[in-house]
């Protein structure tokens, strides 16, 4: 078995929202982050769940880029983190990376 690290957020940013976000599509960074720190696996998931989290995450905010003009370029970054993160935890799991 192998031992993954992930890093642990005690709190999502933008947890202290409204509580209006949709699960579609969001509107706004903020609705994103609100979106997925509801989504977020739970610290000791299977590295595996997190690979995937991640991903979906750099979708949502790729996605959240093209429609939120004012967060376009923070969006953006968020969207590239996420994918390196999941990145990370596939190459440490040996698993096949999509070609994303």
């Amino acid at each position: 078995m192998v031992s993954v690290v992930v890093e642990s957020r005690q709190q999502c940013p933008g947890s202290a929202s409204s509580g209006t976000a949709r699960a579609d599509t969001p509107a706004s960074l903020a609705e994103a982050h609100e979106v997925l720190c509801r989504l977020r696996p739970r610290t000791d998931a299977d590295p595996r769940v997190w690979a995937r989290f991640h991903r979906h995450s750099a979708e949502v905010y790729a996605n959240t880029a093209k429609v939120d003009e004012r967060h376009q370029h923070e969006a953006t970054h968020w969207a590239g983190a996420e994918l390196r993160r999941a990145r990370e935890i596939e190459d440490r799991l040996d698993l096949p990376a999509d070609e994303s």
